[in-house]
């Protein structure tokens, strides 16, 4: 699968809060037989490591889209907070 357009890298992606918890934007999962929408970075841990995520994240004037995989969200969660 090919994507392409407007996106920023993961390394600068940052957790506003708790993984488990309602984030302020959605995450886009492209699983090889599904597409997996969730607010929650949790219900993506279920996926492959190496699964590409789309997150959607609102800021201020603008929203930006983060290319990702499960892989590295999984990273960043077990680094919340430390």
């Amino acid at each position: 699968m090919i994507i392409t357009g407007d996106m920023r890298p993961e390394t600068e992606f940052r957790l506003q809060v708790k993984p488990e918890n309602m984030q302020a934007a959605s995450f886009i999962a492209l699983g090889a037989d599904e597409v997996v929408v969730s607010r929650r970075l949790t219900d993506l841990f279920r996926l492959p490591d190496d699964c590409v995520v789309l997150a959607n994240w609102h800021g201020e004037r603008r929203t930006d889209v983060f290319r990702t995989t499960v892989g590295y969200l999984k990273k960043l969660a077990a680094g919340y907070g430390a």
